[in-house]
């Protein structure tokens, strides 16, 4: 990895100072986990989580419950409407976030904002730190997902935010080419895999525990998101999916219930019809918060479908993962993750090569390639030591075309 300073970043922060840390889903809230814990250790740094989105929701599982049970309050909720599930309501809901998000920043009085991910919330989130001058923090810029929205939001935020904090050199040298100041941009690794050294490997038997859901060994974990940008109809994609997942009669399925997204209603749907018919077959989570997600992770023989944690948190932990269509297209990937398309023998097939003792044994000897597990450390530390006046002013670093 490389450095973490250079001369620009040498200044020591001053006491109390705020940072506001935007979450506004629950599996954005497990990557910051490790952030806040290392921000409320901090001599100089005051964190205020600002919530907003499907935390605040009764239909997404209202997962602010979550954040709480971790003993966090909120220092200010942004409510949206969230009415559907379409993009004029997912534009809606950002209208709402931008300006209350405007409303407790300046009421919190911060120094920066801290901003995680590539979601339409987060746009909007890091959109109204703008006219307010506050430097904009962001963590997991660089990735490439070709067949979802989050790739032109994630790109946007990189070019709002004044400090980078990656999960690889690749992404790091990405942000370099988009005309980012390599002294502004730190590979520091995954909070993710940061929550697997946190929280350990679980048998099936301590996650049915920690879950509250009946997980006999063998079981596979199963995500789908709707591909905002795919051909097909959400309804058309989540047939494919699950027609992939028919012919597994012999294992425990666990499906996590998709994000906010738009489509998403028609995927619920359907899901909830596929288990209906399979009772003793198929478990259905809205949420699992972020130790329960993990203990199910590391106990199943297999991820399927196309989250975000089959690309990294899977691999770190060295399990096999079927990743389905083109929602994750770009990613960085280990040998251990078989892309297949979005069509159920297709799926089917993968699953199979997945579940082979051959397969299975190759992915548990997979390097790590989002790092070591302390990545919220490294990033409070580079806060630390970095002098926020002045950081909204960007540089823009042309590339040497000689």
């Amino acid at each position: 990895m490389p450095a973490w300073h250079d001369g620009n970043h040498q200044r020591m922060i001053g006491p109390n100072t705020g940072i506001g840390v935007f979450t506004a889903t629950r599996a954005e809230y497990g990557l910051l986990r490790p952030v806040l814990a290392a921000m409320e250790t901090s001599a100089t740094i005051r964190p205020h989580l600002i919530v907003a989105g499907a935390h605040l929701s009764s239909r997404h599982g209202a997962t602010l419950a979550e954040i709480e049970a971790d003993g966090r309050r909120p220092a200010a909720r942004v409510p949206s409407p969230m009415a559907g599930d379409d993009g004029l309501s997912a534009a809606q809901d950002m209208a709402a976030t931008l300006s209350g998000c405007a409303e407790a920043y300046a009421a919190l009085d911060l120094d920066a904002v801290l901003i995680l991910g590539d979601r339409t919330e987060a746009l909007a989130a890091a959109a109204a730190a703008v006219p307010l001058g506050l430097p904009i923090l962001h963590l997991e810029g660089g990735h490439r997902t070709a067949g979802a929205v989050d790739d032109a939001i994630r790109h946007a935020i990189t070019k709002l935010a004044a400090l980078h904090f990656t999960a690889a050199e690749p992404y790091r040298r990405r942000l370099l080419q988009m005309g980012e100041a390599p002294g502004r941009v730190f590979t520091v690794g995954s909070t993710g895999v940061d929550n697997l050294t946190a929280f350990g490997r679980s048998t099936p038997a301590e996650a049915s525990a920690l879950t509250g859901l009946d997980l006999p060994p063998g079981f596979l974990l199963a995500t789908f998101h709707p591909e905002t940008l795919g051909a097909l109809s959400p309804a058309r994609q989540i047939e494919a999916f699950l027609g992939g997942l028919t012919g597994v009669e012999d294992r425990v399925i666990l499906i996590t219930l998709p994000n906010a997204d738009a489509g998403a209603e028609a995927i619920r749907e359907a899901i909830s019809a596929f288990a209906a018919v399979r009772p003793g077959r198929i478990r259905i989570a809205e949420s699992l918060g972020a130790r329960g997600y993990v203990a199910a992770l590391t106990a199943c023989a297999a991820v399927i479908g196309n989250s975000s944690s089959g690309m990294m948190e899977a691999p770190a932990a060295g399990v096999p993962v079927v990743n389905v269509g083109d929602r994750q297209a770009g990613r960085l990937r280990t040998p251990g993750v078989i892309d297949c398309p979005l069509e159920a023998e297709a799926i089917a097939e993968a699953i199979a090569r997945a579940l082979s003792p051959a397969f299975q044994s190759m992915a548990r000897s997979q390097p790590a390639l989002f790092g070591d597990g302390h990545a919220g450390e490294r990033i409070v530390s580079i806060l630390e030591a970095t002098d926020l006046k002045g950081l909204a002013r960007k540089p823009f670093v042309d590339l040497d075309w000689t």
